[in-house]
């Protein structure tokens, strides 16, 4: 008799056991950029959802007090509530499915097999990031350029609502780096970091 051996899941995977499509969005959205509020149609057009199902969404995640809700004129405006018991859990699990790893992913998915590591650092990683902040990822290649990276995520900024600051290390230029103790790459490998491809594990030694 045979076993079998289920693959683990992805990053996306994990976020579509864990909130179904519509809820998956809307927390995406809120999470993924807690410092800012949203209207509900602003809301309604970003997760590309019916109207009736992201109001009800929007209604559980206020009454549960996920989220706030703010009268501002004739709008309701929504906002992740930083006071919620599970909001740093939630803002982390946002970020490294479907709120920010996932769109970076599927933007640089193109360039993948060229790419030995991909992670996001800096403030975005350690979650002391503010609206205005830029995303800093650090990609570990040999054969992509700076062309190649912008190009890839020309979109994606615009989809995060906020730029997104590359840079590209050879494999060699990594080791040199590494092995020098420059500071610059030292504070970023001891920091947190948001894998987008690849993990620890793949980083030269």
């Amino acid at each position: 008799m045979g076993i079998t051996i289920e693959a683990p899941l992805t990053h996306s995977g994990l976020a579509d056991a864990l909130f179904p499509g519509t809820k998956q969005r809307v927390l995406g959205l809120l999470f993924g950029q807690p410092d800012r509020s949203f209207y509900a149609t602003e809301i309604i057009g970003l997760v590309a959802s019916g109207s009736g199902s992201v109001q009800r969404e929007l209604a559980n995640l206020a009454q549960t007090g996920l989220v706030t809700v703010k009268a501002v004129g004739n709008q309701k405006h929504y906002q992740a509530n930083p006071d919620s018991p599970i909001f740093a859990e939630l803002c982390a699990i946002v970020q490294k499915t479907i709120g920010l790893a996932g769109p970076l992913r599927e933007a640089l998915a193109p360039l993948a097999s060229k790419i030995m590591a991909a992670f996001v650092y800096g403030s975005v990683a350690k979650n002391t990031d503010t609206a205005r902040s830029d995303i800093d990822l650090m990609l570990l290649s040999d054969d992509i350029s700076y062309g190649d990276v912008f190009a890839a995520l020309e979109d994606v900024g615009n989809k995060l609502g906020r730029p997104v600051n590359p840079t590209i290390l050879t494999r060699k230029e990594f080791t040199k780096r590494v092995e020098a103790q420059e500071s610059f790459l030292t504070r970023v490998l001891a920091q947190p970091k948001i894998w987008i491809i690849g993990a620890e594990g793949d980083l030269p030694t």
